[in-house]
């Protein structure tokens, strides 16, 4: 009974998705500037790897009676994807921001795209994205370059999305002292390593020391596919840490459709958010709202 009244909450309550995905593989393969990034989603992800249209992304978030979300980029570098985006969303409601792939150490091409898109009223550009995991270097982050666009950013009110994983997110701390008016995201929780529980000490030092931030926040996202056989248990350390050292009022919620649909076994859509909200059983329900909906 208690399961089913925790479902039947998360299909209620009011949420706003701050991370989807949609992508054409034909569009993708004739991008300019083909680089790395652009080898997603890959025949290996074999559930996802086919074209989903906006169409699709609007049915899925509908079936939880949600009307409001983001999306965020792909592709590196890539400012023609939003273009294409926001052509698919036309006369769509539900589409409410973007995230652009925009290479922040292209300084012109940076600001001339930054002119381009804060002209569109709705949806409303919010921010940037480079995945910088896919860089060769560690320390691409701190380079000098990338610091000067993380801070044209900033100076234009634009958030970075940091797609991270454990091995790159020591530097955060120092991209947040360096340009303490940017707001930047960590997405998908850094992406722990899971199986590895020796590595939840030092995932949780790192985290911890972004945390001290106050201009970075946490997206609670990309979970569900991450652990085959997923459950509450599986996740519950790491999402009570997140929330714990950045506070609810740095989290919030992204489903990382139609990734999630990578999840073993397979889900609906409505599994996603049914995740956190379980996962966030002890929070208050003013707590569960602001990280479901008023954060975002």
């Amino acid at each position: 009974l208690i399961h089913f009244y925790k479902r039947k909450m998360s299909a209620s309550r009011k949420i706003f998705d701050a991370h989807f995905h949609i992508f054409d593989l034909e569009k993708r393969d004739s991008f300019p500037n083909q680089n790395v990034s652009m080898g997603f989603p890959s025949p290996d992800q074999a559930a996802i790897h086919r074209n989903h249209t906006a169409s699709e992304a609007e049915q899925a978030m509908a079936s939880v009676r949600i009307t409001e979300a983001i999306f965020v980029q792909c592709y590196n570098d890539c400012p023609e994807e939003i273009d294409w985006v926001l052509n698919q969303f036309q006369g769509k409601e539900c589409l409410k921001g973007f995230v652009a792939g925009l290479d922040p150490t292209k300084h012109n091409k940076l600001k001339e795209n930054i002119e381009k898109f804060s002209k569109i009223e709705n949806p409303k550009f919010v921010g940037v994205r480079h995945l910088i995991a896919l860089e060769e270097s560690l320390d691409f982050s701190i380079r000098e370059d990338f610091l000067q666009g993380l801070q044209i950013l900033a100076e234009h009110g634009l958030t970075f999305d940091l797609h991270s994983y454990p091995n790159n997110i020591q530097h955060i701390p120092t991209i947040a002292k360096r340009i303490p008016k940017l707001k930047m995201v960590i997405d998908h929780i850094a992406k722990p390593y899971y199986h590895d529980e020796s590595a939840f000490k030092d995932w949780c030092e790192k985290m911890k020391q972004a945390a001290e931030c106050p201009n970075v926040y946490c997206k609670l996202s990309g979970l569900i596919n991450e652990i085959p056989d997923w459950s509450v248990e599986k996740f519950k350390p790491y999402v009570d840490f997140c929330v714990e050292v950045f506070g609810v009022s740095r989290c919030f919620y992204g489903s990382d459709w139609p990734v999630c649909n990578l999840a073993t076994p397979p889900i609906q859509y409505r599994n996603v958010p049914e995740l956190l909200e379980n996962l966030l059983a002890s929070r208050s329900e003013s707590e569960k709202d602001d990280i479901f909906y008023n954060n975002a």
